[in-house]
């Protein structure tokens, strides 16, 4: 079951409803989109100091924004095992 989060539980401060697991999607694609964006930029700058400069942003650049999505990727599901753990261990008490 899907839970929304309202502005309401973003200011409620009793903590009886967390926000993180909701709001941890829209980082993610936030991140990707910023990595993408970091990615073509190195190409374009690359590319503006020749065509050696160019491939080297093409290849490194991809480099590192597979390394940029896998790094975010899994301290994303580290939070995410954290809100779990909770959620198991309230189902057992």
């Amino acid at each position: 079951m899907e839970e929304k989060a309202t502005l309401a539980d973003i200011f409620d401060f009793t903590f009886t409803k967390f926000v993180t697991p909701i709001v941890i999607k829209i980082a993610f694609i936030v991140m990707l989109v910023l990595a993408a964006l970091m990615w073509l930029m190195a190409i374009f700058a690359g590319f503006a100091n020749g065509i050696g400069g160019g491939f080297m942003g093409l290849i490194f650049g991809g480099l590192m924004f597979i390394l940029m999505v896998l790094g975010y990727r899994i301290t994303f599901e580290l939070v995410m095992v954290i809100f779990s753990i909770k959620k198991n261990t309230d189902r057992i008490s």
